[in-house]
């Protein structure tokens, strides 16, 4: 397997700060030659902000337009291995239906685990939480209104995350939530709105 990791933050390539943090983290871990890297986006078309994101690909992070592509309402071209994949901000529960249905959920496994080439993945709010092990702790957060019952996630790494909240956030969080959820997870991250945190995929 190819060296994996994980970015995750809680601003969206559709925000300046989003940008802005994710450029910078992405020149420090690859360098600077984006230009050159190709990009997986998945982005809610009914959000309507696909636009925006390319934009900022082209303008703010610097890739090239042909070597971006963009989820729409298509399923996954497998032949299409990108250096990164970016899962967009949103509602939790509406964003890994959409990716479900698409067949998004395993094509990105794919690229994790079967695929030999490096790979990024970059998870922005929902995107970072749908990372994790499963979103059931999204419940507090969002609206499960697409009346989701399995809440397995990605599982790219053995826990879950907490987008939007700093440390002191989720030690109060934790306080408040009950035993029997937490010990779901070995570990439960969050990270706040100026932070971005790396996690190494294990195979």
């Amino acid at each position: 397997m190819g060296f994996k990791r994980i970015l995750l933050n809680s601003k969206g390539l559709n925000t300046n700060v989003g940008c802005k943090q994710i450029k910078e983290k992405l020149l420090e871990l690859v360098g600077p030659d984006l230009i050159s890297k190709t990009i997986y986006i998945v982005s809610f078309p009914e959000y309507e902000v696909d636009e925006v994101i390319l934009e900022n690909c082209i303008t703010e992070m610097g890739f090239k337009r042909e070597n971006i592509r963009l989820s729409g309402w298509q399923m996954p071209d497998y032949k299409f291995t990108p250096d990164f994949v970016y899962v967009t901000e949103g509602n939790t529960f509406e964003i890994l239906n959409y990716m479900r249905k698409l067949g998004i959920c395993d094509y990105i496994k794919h690229l994790v685990y079967e695929d030999e080439r490096s790979l990024i993945y970059i998870g922005s709010s929902a995107g970072a939480a749908i990372a994790g092990s499963d979103i059931m702790l999204a419940r507090d957060f969002d609206s499960n209104f697409v009346g989701m019952i399995d809440y397995t996630a990605l599982g790219l790494f053995n826990g879950a995350i907490i987008p939007h909240y700093t440390k002191e956030n989720l030690k109060r969080y934790i306080a408040c939530t009950e035993e029997h959820i937490l010990k779901r997870y070995p570990i439960i991250h969050s990270v706040s709105n100026e932070d971005v945190l790396v996690l190494d995929i294990k195979e």
